[in-house]
């Protein structure tokens, strides 16, 4: 077998070996819906309203000829994105809702990018609605799923089977989140090298975001104090830098998955925290990570292990069952 079929073979089976649609489905319910409840309070239509000499249109903008609307288009536009969140959720019209989300996403997250400085927070997020977009996301866990079974049981039909087309969008959200952290790690690298984890540029990083606010406020006043131990900021960063870095293992491994999935959430937390930027549309992301099917199995057995418990063993009742009778009995017995 030569190379070029092993590695087809190999990348064949990565995205494309067949699973159920509950994973994608769950995770598609809970990522719209967080999205809905983080962005349903957030006006995008304060971008209109800025002068048009600050508007200075990046290449996705600027090549196809997307010019900045005025506020009232944007609020419209708005409405139309929220409510797409909401149908998503719900799984209601899933596929056009997705598309419609995705759409309305490149316009409205987009914006703030063409005004002289480059945010990265909702990158992922729009590349995500663009992955659901394409997918059979709606085929569990929607109201367009229960639909269907419901005309499926009347004329007899099977359930959906499984399918490589509920594996490779969760994979291909793995891909992306993994090169964003490995590409942040890299660069590091490459400009600092392990400067950026032995000098004191973390701790002044940390000091600097407590008094000038450029991207968010930091939640939080820890990072004067872990600046003022100047081994702390050091280990902050390096484990920083080595869960970017080995972030990729993420894909291949289990083990390294519920090792460094967790630590990017809580990279990205104490960012938060620490330093203010906003990086939550990331962390809602993450919901592709969770391996729904064994999470809920696992709980329905806990569930179902437990009601054994509480079933009293035949022919031996139960500690609440045999105090009952013994009252009982004390009340009715003779003096």
């Amino acid at each position: 077998m030569t190379f070029l079929a092993r590695a087809t073979g190999a990348w064949s089976r990565y995205f494309f070996t067949p699973a159920s649609a509950f994973d994608l489905g769950c995770s598609r319910a809970a990522f719209c819906t967080l999205a809905f409840l983080y962005y349903v309070t957030q006006d995008f239509s304060e971008w209109g309203t800025v002068a048009r000499e600050f508007w200075m249109p990046i290449p996705l903008f600027a090549v196809p000829g997307i010019p900045l609307l005025p506020a009232g288009a944007i609020a419209l536009l708005q409405i139309v994105f929220k409510a797409a969140l909401a149908l998503a959720a719900v799984g209601l019209f899933t596929r056009l809702a997705l598309v419609v989300a995705f759409g309305c996403s490149v316009y409205l997250l987009g914006l703030p990018q063409n005004f002289g400085q480059i945010q990265h927070f909702d990158t992922l997020v729009v590349l995500v609605f663009g992955i659901l977009a394409m997918s059979r996301a709606g085929d569990a866990w929607s109201i367009d799923a229960w639909r269907r079974s419901r005309a499926a049981g009347r004329r007899g039909a099977a359930t959906p089977l499984e399918s490589g087309e509920y594996t490779w969008p969760i994979r291909a959200i793995w891909v992306m989140t993994a090169v964003i952290f490995f590409s942040a790690g890299v660069s590091k690298l490459r400009h600092s090298g392990l400067e950026w984890v032995f000098s004191d540029h973390l701790a002044i990083v940390l000091v600097r975001h407590q008094y000038f606010v450029s991207d968010g406020e930091p939640l939080t006043s820890w990072g004067l104090a872990i600046a003022a131990y100047p081994w702390a900021p050091r280990l902050l960063a390096a484990i920083s830098l080595a869960t970017e870095v080995c972030y990729p293992l993420a894909l291949f491994s289990r083990r390294a998955r519920l090792v460094l999935v967790p630590a990017g959430i809580a990279f990205l937390v104490g960012i938060r925290l620490l330093m203010g930027p906003t990086f939550e549309p990331f962390v809602m992301c993450s919901v592709f990570w969770v391996p729904w099917t064994r999470v809920l199995a696992w709980f329905g057995a806990t569930r179902r292990s437990r009601a054994a418990a509480a079933q009293p063993v035949s022919g031996v009742p139960s500690p609440t069952l045999a105090r009952t009778t013994a009252r009982a009995a004390s009340r009715t017995s003779p003096p």
